[in-house]
């Protein structure tokens, strides 16, 4: 789904080589002024998701020509250029700079129609920087933009960009019936390329609502829409995601097709996201065909080209960090002899004056500046050089956190492809006990390292996703309802592991004892602060806790034994009892906020 936020200016068709070629040599043949505007254009669309530094340079180049022109109309579309290469990048950052620039010259000269574009392209910056009601904020303006121009595509093209909205915030059945409705209306004007996007998050709806043939056929009605049109990106995604879709059917042979050629159209393409997404799912494959060698091959390639995108962003922000430092600098430079300048013209007039006494009291004043002034270059100097160190160490604490959470996925991946070959009916559970610990970890770091702040847990987005994972993971999607009652705070990462896990266990415990007879169930977690403590309850209407009751000899009590251990670790009071089903609640007094 993420890409279908990129449709930032018209879905760009491929262009071949050749084409490219030609583009380049006509561009050669006219004078450095705005008869190069056309070509350069041509460029910008052509390169931008296949090579995006070049695709740069081309709107840098665009972006020049008309400021010499002074033109503002063309020098507001280079700032949107170079907005969508650095998207196309990752760097949402610099993104945004050149998409507030543009927006500003758009609005200035009144253009309603490109005005609601860059609303449309900052919306989608915003979905993937994860401030989801900006960028829904930012969507409804651009629809009103398209709706008043009477633009019939991009209206279109919009509601697909809300629906990714709901998509993010889990509002699967909200988000699957814009899909619908804006590949319709994009499909009734004969807008292939533009309803493939839309059909695609159809797809990646219905998966998540679990209606596994619904998003077959949507996968396939993108594929087909993008069969002519040579849309790599969406046509990958269709073809990954029909993959994954005929795994769940069991059709093997089939998935394994799809996924062949999903991999093969994002090594065309060199998209690091999608190859590493493909090994992925291949890995998945492989694991479920019985073939655990070319699964952890798989997977272990997968954590390759994951880390490869990382390194690929911190350097780029380190470069970009480097490269305003030293912008900075000049600016400086430029300012203190400006400033020397006009001290020395005072000094002229003074002299002019011919007064003794005013040519002495300015000389000391001089004097008294320059120190004032150098030691005020000094301290901008260091600061700028800590502010570069303090974002160079943010960016290194978000790749611990991301490589924590590679290698956390990676045990959580052995410890499934291990189970799988266990006989023991108990012990495969306890390894698939210790795996879904495993993934309640991490969890927590891989929101870290995708969210701005690297200190703190967002408890109600991890406890929601933390409880759907076990439940799916056991199937029990259809028969268990899902209550979160999670006050909106973030938590410390000390506090927030410990509880993680106990609540994995509590979870757990109730999916596998508290409806034996695997009927329909209602589990309620309950998580908010009162005074100053912390209260946490998992509650469920099974079969209840008997405290007396005989356990089997297998029974290790592992669970019960690493909750009272945690317990501890949070000083907290925690108590069970049986109130039409099983209540566990704990009152922690040892936890910490994230720090503001």
């Amino acid at each position: 789904m993420r890409l279908s936020h990129f449709l930032f200016a018209a879905i760009c068709a491929s262009v071949c080589q050749a084409q490219v070629e030609a583009l380049r040599t006509r561009l050669i043949g006219l004078p450095n002024d705005t008869t190069r505007l056309p070509v350069l254009t041509e460029l910008v669309r052509a390169t931008v998701f296949t090579e995006p530094d070049v695709a740069l340079a081309h709107a840098q180049q665009y972006t020049e020509i008309a400021r010499q022109a002074v033109d503002t109309f063309h020098i507001a579309k280079g700032e949107n250029f170079q907005g969508m290469c650095y998207a196309t990048r990752s760097d949402y950052d610099e993104a945004m700079v050149h998409y507030t620039r543009a927006l500003d010259l758009f609005e200035h000269i009144g253009d309603v129609w490109y005005t609601a574009m860059l609303h449309n392209n900052i919306g989608g910056v915003l979905i993937e920087q994860g401030h989801l009601q900006g960028a829904l904020d930012r969507f409804q303006l651009a629809r009103r933009g398209f709706t008043a121009m009477r633009d019939t595509i991009w209206t279109a093209n919009v509601l697909n960009n809300i629906g990714n909205i709901h998509q993010e915030r889990g509002a699967h059945d909200s988000s699957a019936v814009i899909y619908r409705r804006a590949a319709g209306d994009l499909d009734a004007i004969g807008q292939s390329a533009h309803a493939a996007s839309a059909w695609l998050n159809l797809g990646n709806s219905y998966t998540a609502l679990g209606d596994i043939d619904g998003a077959l056929a949507a996968y396939e009605a993108a594929l087909q829409r993008t069969a002519y049109n040579e849309d790599d990106h969406t046509r990958t995604m269709a073809f990954l995601g029909k993959g994954r879709t005929l795994m769940a059917l069991g059709r093997m042979n089939e998935a394994r097709t799809a996924l062949d050629s999903g991999w093969a159209n994002a090594h065309e393409m060199r998209i690091l996201q999608q190859i590493a997404r493909a090994h992925e799912d291949l890995a998945e494959w492989f694991e479920r065909v019985g073939r655990p060698d070319s699964a952890l091959h798989h997977q272990r390639l997968f954590s390759q080209w994951r880390d490869s995108v990382f390194t690929v962003e911190k350097l780029s922000s380190i470069t970009e960090m480097q490269e305003k430092y030293e912008s900075d600098k000049k600016d400086m430079q430029l300012k203190e002899n400006e400033a020397q300048l006009n001290q020395r013209s005072f000094t002229i007039k003074a002299i002019a004056t011919g007064a003794l006494l005013l040519l002495l009291v300015a000389l000391f004043a001089l004097r008294a500046y320059r120190v004032k002034r150098r030691g005020e270059a000094e301290l901008a100097r260091k600061n700028a050089i800590i502010e570069a160190q303090l974002k160079e160490k943010e960016l290194l604490v978000r790749e611990i956190h991301h490589r924590v959470k590679n290698n956390l996925q990676t045990v959580s991946s052995l410890l499934s492809i291990q189970g799988r070959g266990i006989t023991d009916e108990k012990a495969k559970e306890a390894v698939n006990d210790s795996r879904l610990r495993v993934k309640s970890m991490a969890l927590i770091h891989q929101d870290l390292y995708r969210e701005g702040d690297l200190t703190g847990v967002r408890m109600k987005e991890y406890v929601q996703k933390l409880a759907g994972s076990l439940i799916s993971s056991y199937d029990r999607v259809e028969q268990v309802s899902l209550k979160c009652q999670v006050e909106d705070l973030d938590l410390d990462v000390d506090t927030a592991v410990p509880i993680g896990l106990i609540l994995n266990e509590l979870i757990t415990n109730a999916l596998k004892y508290a409806w034996p007879n695997a009927g329909p169930g209602i589990l309620t977690i309950r998580l908010g602060r009162v005074d100053d403590t912390l209260h946490i309850a998992v509650e469920d209407n099974g079969v209840g806790y008997d405290a007396q009751a005989t356990r089997s000899a297998e029974s290790t009590g592992f669970g019960w034994g690493m909750i009272r251990t945690f317990a501890t670790k949070l000083k907290a009071q925690w108590s069970v009892r049986s109130d039409s089903g099983t209540v566990v609640e704990l009152v922690i007094r040892n936890f910490h906020l994230a720090r503001g």
